[in-house]
């Protein structure tokens, strides 16, 4: 059995390699960012934009059932809402 104050000492040796290796890392992401700034299109900057997106929807947990409810029944008030406009505004001669 390892002692305690090992494990311990292993855990913050861990974590501070870690921390100095994202820090590392953050600092070369950042200095990559700065040399490609103004050398994207609009398209590829785009497709960036889409793919970080996409990136962030896979690591976002599922909602649970009672969120998913509340959405379902915010979109609903508002749909009624846009319809109701929509109806009061062919009531006195105006599109919506």
């Amino acid at each position: 059995m390892i002692p305690e104050t090992t494990l311990m000492r292993l855990d913050n040796d861990l974590y501070r390699q870690a921390y100095a290796a994202y820090r590392e890392w953050n600092a070369a992401e950042a200095a990559e960012r700065a040399r490609g700034a103004g050398r994207l299109s609009p398209a590829e900057a785009w497709c960036q934009y889409a793919d970080l997106v996409e990136f962030c929807w896979r690591l976002a947990p599922e909602p649970s059932i009672h969120q998913r409810r509340e959405k379902l029944a915010a979109l609903d008030r508002y749909y009624e809402a846009v319809r109701r406009l929509g109806e009061q505004g062919q009531t006195h001669g105006k599109e919506a």
